[in-house]
């Protein structure tokens, strides 16, 4: 049975789709900003002009992968959420300001490998990962919230699910530190580095997905024993 907040709460809750609207809405602006700064190729020389702009291009793609990876995630995670309180507005909020970050820094790292600027590839990919951080700071805060707020979740399985999800994130932080910390050698082994992330979020949720989801709380006044 699940456990409810007490008769005298004065905590506020709310349903989760204004948010999940929202979040997507971010997201879909992320993607969208990605696309805008890939080059145009020179009219006659398009073959030329593509490869030239080879790291726009990777970029892109671990920036799309990125958040592709984290818009899955974050779809799974509210599954298994039926309602919201205000730390979970706030931490989804954090979520959101390094997606609406991460262009930018996107946008840098494909001109300082385009340019030959070593100094500032490093910059551009220490940005990535500090926007790249910021959202899972903000996903691991979501985790632990919920796991002990079983209260929200649609079934008292789903605190596991925020223990094992909590879990994934700090080891993927991992390949993101490597990756800034790779910068110095090489800001195109970073962006490469960048892609593992996406990997293993895409592994992750392949496997959480490949359970079957949970069953919407009977919340009918008087049904419930």
């Amino acid at each position: 049975m699940m456990r409810g907040p007490s008769a005298g709460s004065a905590t506020p809750t709310r349903e989760t789709g204004r948010v999940e609207a929202f979040t997507d809405g971010v997201f879909a602006i992320a993607i969208t900003l990605l696309v805008l700064d890939l080059p145009i190729p020179t009219s006659g020389n398009f073959a030329g002009s593509l490869a030239e702009h080879w790291p726009s291009f990777l970029a892109y793609a671990a920036a799309f992968f990125t958040l592709a990876a984290i818009w899955v995630h974050h779809h799974a995670l509210f599954a298994q959420i039926r309602r919201v309180e205000p730390p979970v507005l706030l931490l989804n909020l954090l979520l959101l300001l390094g997606i609406s970050l991460l262009p930018w820094p996107t946008s840098l790292i494909a001109m300082a490998i385009q340019d030959g600027n070593h100094l500032d590839g490093v910059i551009a990919c220490g940005l990535f990962a500090a926007a790249s951080l910021i959202v899972m700071c903000g996903w691991l805060g979501l985790s632990i919230v919920l796991a002990h707020r079983p209260h929200l979740l649609v079934e008292d399985s789903g605190v596991e699910w925020m223990r094992s999800n909590a879990r994934e994130v700090l080891v993927a932080g991992i390949p993101v530190v490597l990756a800034a910390a790779a910068a110095f050698l090489n800001p195109a082994l970073a962006l490469a580095l960048f892609i593992a992330v996406p990997i293993y979020f895409f592994y992750s949720t392949s496997r959480v997905r490949s359970r079957p989801d949970p069953e919407p709380a009977d919340t009918t006044p008087g049904e419930r024993r």
